[in-house]
């Protein structure tokens, strides 16, 4: 980088700044008539200064994302880093840059699922877990459905059975009706994933039909991991409305670690954004009954 950007010039300013305030730090040494050193002492041994004078020749930054300052002596000063921490797949910003470059592999495995109930329509939430179209979501989802169809990301609607459904756990699974086993599916990940602190985001269709359209994506952390009504779950600030239910809570990396299913919202009382997810570890043991 021959020709320093703007963040690159204020940051060289700053070294060089650095640098002279660092000349007036040692005994007094022997001050060449062009050095860097402060303009009221005798450049000490750590300053930038010798009979013949040094400058700064050129400025780059390394593979590393640090900002080299070459000298006319020939040595170079890494001045640290101008860049954040890398993000997966080489990004170089914090996580909603970050799940940017996740959604298009996350969204196809996430679908809509509308149940026909007794006295009306309800809508949740589904993931695709296996390419022959097995999809997981809540029990709550699809209970008492006379008939259940799921539209998929690209606007198809296929019609779907129940394979399994557990009540006590609030787990269900459902099989597209179809031959094709070409569907995306999500990558599931581990307990180990399940970090406090950590950035998630929570996938699915909030107000069903009442929000046409695209699957809504928002982002939150991991707040605590607790035990809530006799059940263990992962607890976040992410949002999660009626509708989201049985949808997906990824990572950073893409990886599934849990199945929104509640919000805790008690009558008459103000709490925000005290939200759970039921945890991976049973969900995989969920799926292992069922698919197989």
């Amino acid at each position: 980088m021959k020709t320093p950007s703007i963040l690159l010039k204020v940051l060289l300013a700053t070294a060089i700044g650095m640098l002279v305030l660092s000349g007036c730090t040692g005994p007094a040494g022997v001050q060449g008539p062009t050095g860097l050193q402060g303009p009221a002492g005798p450049a000490g041994p750590t300053g930038l200064a010798g009979s013949a004078g040094v400058s700064v020749t050129d400025v780059s930054v390394n593979d590393a994302g640090h900002l080299i300052l070459t000298l006319s002596d020939g040595q170079t000063i890494d001045a640290g880093s101008v860049i954040g921490p890398q993000g997966p797949a080489g990004t170089s910003a914090g996580p909603v840059e970050s799940f940017a470059n996740i959604v298009p592999q996350v969204e196809p495995t996430v679908v809509r699922i509308d149940v026909t109930l007794t006295h009306g329509l309800a809508s949740g939430s589904g993931t695709i877990i296996d390419n022959r179209g097995y999809v997981i979501t809540n029990a709550h989802v699809i209970a008492g459905g006379q008939s259940i169809k799921v539209t998929l990301m690209d606007g198809t609607i296929l019609n779907a059975t129940v394979i399994g459904s557990n009540t006590n756990q609030d787990l269900a699974i459902i099989k597209l009706n179809t031959t094709r086993t070409d569907f995306p599916v999500i990558t599931l990940g581990t307990m180990s994933d399940v970090l406090v602190g950590e950035a998630v985001m929570a996938v699915g269709f909030p107000a069903g039909t009442d929000l046409p359209g695209p699957a809504t994506f928002t982002v939150g952390i991991i707040s605590a991991l607790r035990t809530y009504s006799g059940s263990n779950y992962i607890q976040i600030d992410a949002p999660i409305n009626p509708g989201n239910s049985g949808g997906c809570l990824v990572t950073l990396s893409g990886k599934m670690i849990g199945i929104p299913s509640a919000g805790i919202t008690p009558p008459l009382e103000d709490y925000e954004e005290i939200n759970l997810a039921i945890p991976i570890n049973q969900v995989t043991t969920f799926i292992a009954q069922y698919v197989k």
